[in-house]
């Protein structure tokens, strides 16, 4: 659908890019955690306007629809990329993701993948994220609240290695969210409207909404990762030996099932690097 052009008819992609690199300095809305960054958007999943539209079968995607898109974003100069996906399913059972996932990082991009929603839900293995422990160069990552706590979706396991904001509207409601500028829903989604004021969605209209999940933690650590990267720090290993031992420790001491090594600390990071305070 479009051809070759990603286009997002859901908002979620458009909310986490802006979680990486939106304008700064420009008196409107909010901020990126990376400056001057390129964002290269590529699409693996479908949502109900691609079905609707005729783009797509059903929601979702497949294995090797994600593990093409690594492979194309890899094979098109991208350094850092953004899985703000996942799967539950049993450990090690994603080979065609892993390989993709192992082909982007020897090529030199990092990859920072969400490490799931379903703690309430059984916490199942998250079968995306889990092949994080495996390759040096790419990081699960799980989500805290706005109190530094475990935020009650989370996902947790022997996976998780790093954690970040990702909001939570239980106990702070609409401020608890991550807000980032995407598709104003009654623009976007109008199917959800009675029948009598169903019309054609626009997807121009803009508003700034909370969001809250992996999704949103995972971008605030490829923008700390883009900013290393602008520093010099090109290795992808590299990159997460420098987030996991500059993070601040939550939870149990050392690494642990919901927090991993810890919270993201981006001025630590940088500090490290003997950036000016």
């Amino acid at each position: 659908c479009g051809g070759f052009s990603p286009l997002d008819f859901d908002g979620h992609g458009t909310h986490v890019t802006g979680t990486i690199g939106q304008s700064t300095n420009d008196n409107s809305g909010t901020a990126g955690v990376a400056f001057n960054v390129r964002i290269m958007p590529v699409k693996v999943l479908a949502g109900i306007w691609d079905v609707l539209f005729g783009c797509a079968d059903s929601d979702g995607g497949t294995s090797d629809d994600v593990a093409r898109g690594i492979r194309y974003a890899a094979d098109n100069g991208a350094k850092i990329i953004n899985l703000s996906l996942g799967a539950d399913g049993e450990a090690g059972t994603e080979p065609v993701v892993e390989a993709a996932i192992r082909y982007a990082v020897g090529l030199g991009a990092f990859v920072a993948i969400a490490a799931g929603n379903s703690f309430e839900d059984g916490n199942p293995m998250q079968v995306i994220a889990e092949i994080a422990s495996r390759v040096p160069g790419a990081v699960a990552v799980a989500a805290v609240d706005p109190q530094k706590n475990h935020s009650f979706y989370s996902s947790s396991g022997t996976f998780v290695e790093l954690a970040a904001p990702g909001g939570s509207s239980r106990g702070f409601g609409p401020s608890g969210g991550i807000w980032q500028q995407t598709f104003a829903p009654a623009f976007a989604d109008t199917f959800t409207l009675p029948l009598a004021r169903y019309t054609a969605p626009r997807f121009d209209v803009f508003d700034n909404l909370p969001y809250q999940g992996t999704s949103q933690a995972t971008p605030h650590v490829s923008g700390v990762a883009a900013m290393l990267m602008q520093q010099g720090v090109t290795d992808p290993a590299a990159i997460e030996k420098i987030l996991e031992t500059s993070a601040a420790d939550l939870g149990d001491p050392g690494r642990d099932p919901l927090y991993g090594f810890g919270l993201i600390q981006a001025r630590s990071a940088l500090r490290g690097l003997g950036m000016a305070k």
